[in-house]
């Protein structure tokens, strides 16, 4: 478990400091591997509560019975009853505030910017989104004539609307536009459609992964087929095959096969356009293979997996490969490979400390790299032919600017020798606007308008030092006038993933209360590149914890906010870190926010089957064989930690069709944070139709973005 001094105890409060001081005790006596075992006991059964005894340590979860309860059992319904009651008691007093917090996010949206056509080939290509359409345009680059490939509103043979696709891809012909919808979470069905008649074909390719990193669907060279991920029953995608047209999906050829659970893949394509990428990849190790599309039986082996080694590949032409790696260090060089050779690397960029090369993008002339340098996002531009590397200077000082080559989005390059590169830049005050930086002039030019709002705020780095000495990076946006009178902290600090500005129209209720958006960059998080990760992982993974509370520390000792003036807000692995956080100090915390939290977290871990137990070991540990492990997850578990005492009020969020974050773990916490104390204020919002990323209805969607304001406000004393 983490070894922690007499200062890391004294900075929590006395209640956790015993909590913690129990479970490092606990961890002191384990020995052996004993594997987890249900004790059956009679006054366990009467209650629902159940007793696990794992490494020696005897476990009693006193809402056991839930996971293994259907949403209809009468019990289970009587508790969500009894949870709306309390839900209703705390937030119909806010009804009012949060219609009237809807109108004032509906009167700030700015109006839909022109479309601005990612080039690819003689069309440019768009999505139009606005108003609640789902449409996908394309314009011919040279006559100027606009078509409008698909809208959701469609219908199939059965007369069914068609739905949202959340990828697409033309076939190399221009003859047939695939897309994907979802069928259910996790799983899409792959529809194929004439362009030139309209008419969609018979052909339906079921149980497709697409990954959000990946909403291009990959054609082979001639047209005939799609390359794919399939999914298995947990939404894994696990398996490549080639749908072709025409034939059924039975007789699909497999092409590669992932039979680690730990192990998702992707279907990619270079931005050369000669390969497909199948990209095998867990939270730490990755591996990739090329399919020449002119030739799909021709699938080679970049470079085999190493455990802990991460790699992404691209090519831009010719017979070398472009990667970014981190086998020497974790914030990743780039590195380059002869074709004919993909495992021979020579280096291009030597990893640094305060650097994270975070992406990349190969063209025949240029090479284009997305970075984290000092928790900030950058890009800079390597000319081939003169050697040399150029950053791209952005005007603004918290900012994520970004471009993908993997996406359908409006910041895709899709072609393989572009004269500009096309870049999204978004903002806490602007939503992401669109620029096109010339490689050939190095100059920036936008080519979106921004939002007159924009000026009212003003954006800031802060800094916070952590118990251990480490400063911890804070993004921050306030009203530029006036007294602040709280602040809303987000944090993640989980796989890497960096936590980004983003603007929300919501969210301007809050500035224009006085109350301020702040996210702390913690541990665990790609912020400042793969040693950030590392650095609040495995045995590590209590200090994304401890950056948070001191992150809220620091704004109140910078008198930035008045003391208890905060409210946390996290999801998913965030549910975690506040969860966590409001057991360690809750007297920090004026209010707390989770959306579908992951809070019930040792149980899902001593759960293999669960979908979030394979990669989770690896961020974590394997707690069912590592007694430190163990120790460590017992004694960070938002669930299992909960201090019997007043605690302040909780606004969460989960879904019943969220096959990541399972409904069961977040009632067992919304049940558990009623029991430490009978005034405890809880309000959970369930959504039946949605799943780890929202719910599906906008109108849900919508309201609970204004009932987290309306929260806060309440916390804050605001209203």
């Amino acid at each position: 478990m983490i070894p922690l001094s007499p200062t890391d105890i004294g900075t929590i409060s006395p209640l956790d400091r015993r909590e913690l001081l129990r479970g490092m005790a606990a961890a002191a006596r384990l020995s052996g591997l004993s594997g987890p075992a249900w004790a059956a006991a009679d006054e366990m059964a009467t209650t629902g509560a159940r007793t696990r005894i794992i490494h020696g340590v005897t476990l009693t979860d006193p809402f056991g019975w839930l996971d293994d309860a259907a949403l209809g059992d009468p019990q289970v319904i009587r508790l969500r009853t009894e949870f709306d009651a309390a839900a209703h008691r705390v937030m119909a007093p806010l009804e009012a505030l949060t219609r009237q917090l809807r109108a004032e996010a509906d009167a700030a949206s700015p109006p839909p910017s022109d479309p601005a056509p990612v080039p690819d080939g003689a069309f440019g290509y768009w999505s139009d989104w606005s108003q609640g359409r789902r449409q996908l345009w394309r314009i011919h680059l040279a006559s100027g004539v606009r078509q409008l490939l698909l809208d959701a509103a469609e219908t199939d043979a059965d007369g069914k609307a068609i739905g949202t696709f959340v990828a697409w891809g033309i076939s190399p012909d221009d003859a047939t536009l695939a897309f994907a919808t979802v069928a259910v979470p996790e799983h899409h069905d792959i529809r194929f459609k004439h362009i030139a008649t309209g008419q969609l074909r018979t052909d339906v390719v079921r149980d497709v992964g697409v990954q959000i990193t990946s909403e291009r669907l990959v054609w082979t060279a001639d047209g005939r087929g799609i390359i794919y991920g399939e999914v298995d029953a947990s939404g894994r995608p696990w398996r490549a095959r080639i749908h072709w047209l025409g034939r059924p999906q039975v007789e699909a050829p497999i092409i590669h096969e992932e039979t680690d659970p730990g192990f998702f893949i992707e279907i990619r394509q270079t931005s050369s356009g000669r390969f497909a990428v199948i990209h095998a990849s867990s939270v730490d190790t990755t591996e990739a293979r090329l399919v020449d599309r002119e030739r799909t039986d021709a699938v080679r082996l970049v470079s085999a997996r190493r455990a802990g080694r991460l790699y992404t590949v691209d090519h831009g032409g010719g017979e070398t490969l472009d990667i970014l790696t981190n086998d020497t260090h974790p914030n990743f060089r780039l590195v380059s490979a002869p074709l004919d050779q993909p495992d021979r690397w020579s280096e291009l960029v030597p990893a640094q400390d305060r650097t994270g090369l975070a992406w990349h993008q190969a063209f025949r002339r240029h090479l284009v790299v997305a970075e984290r340098h000092e928790g900030n996002s950058r890009v800079r531009v390597f000319d081939r032919a003169s050697a040399t590397w150029r950053i791209i200077d952005i005007p603004e000082p918290v900012a994520v600017v970004g471009f993908d080559r993997w996406t359908a989005g409006p910041e895709a390059n899709r072609e393989p020798e572009p004269p500009q590169l096309r870049l999204g830049v978004e903002t806490f005050a602007q939503p992401k606007a669109l620029y096109e930086y010339s490689f050939a002039e190095g100059a920036l030019k936008k080519l979106q308008a921004g939002t007159a709002a924009s000026g009212l705020y003003v954006a800031e780095r802060l800094q916070a030092p952590s118990p251990d000495g480490t400063i911890i990076p804070m993004s921050m946006i306030r009203p530029r006038t006036g007294a602040l009178h709280g602040a809303v902290l987000y944090g993640y600090g989980a796989y890497g993933v960096p936590s980004d500005p983003d603007f929300d129209t919501q969210r301007l209720s809050l500035l224009t209360r006085g109350v301020a958006y702040v996210i702390a960059h913690v541990r665990g998080g790609g912020d400042l590149g793969g040693a950030w990760h590392d650095a609040g992982r495995g045995a590590a993974r209590g200090k994304p914890i401890d950056d948070f509370i001191a992150c809220a520390r620091a704004l109140v000792a910078q008198g930035i906010v008045p003391p208890g003036k905060i409210v946390s807000m996290g999801r998913s692995a965030g549910g975690w870190l506040v969860g966590a956080a409001l057991n360690r100090a809750p007297d920090v915390w004026a209010g707390v926010m989770a959306d579908v939290p992951y809070v019930d977290v040792l149980n899902a871990l001593l759960d293999p089957e669960r979908p979030l137990s394979a990669t989770e070991t690896s961020e974590v540990g394997d707690v069912i064989k590592d007694p430190a492990a163990f120790a460590r997850v017992l004694r960070l578990c938002a669930y299992q930690n909960v201090p019997a005492r007043k605690l302040p009020p909780v606004y969460l969020t989960a879904s019943l069709a969220d096959v990541r974050i399972p409904w069961s773990g977040v009632l067992k916490y919304v049940a558990r944070l009623r029991a430490a104390h009978p005034d405890n204020a809880v309000a959970l919002r369930l959504d039946r139709d949605g799943n780890h990323w929202g719910p599906a209805d906008r109108e849900t969607r919508d309201i609970w973005r204004a009932e987290r304001v309306a929260f806060a406000l309440k916390a804050l004393d605001l209203v």
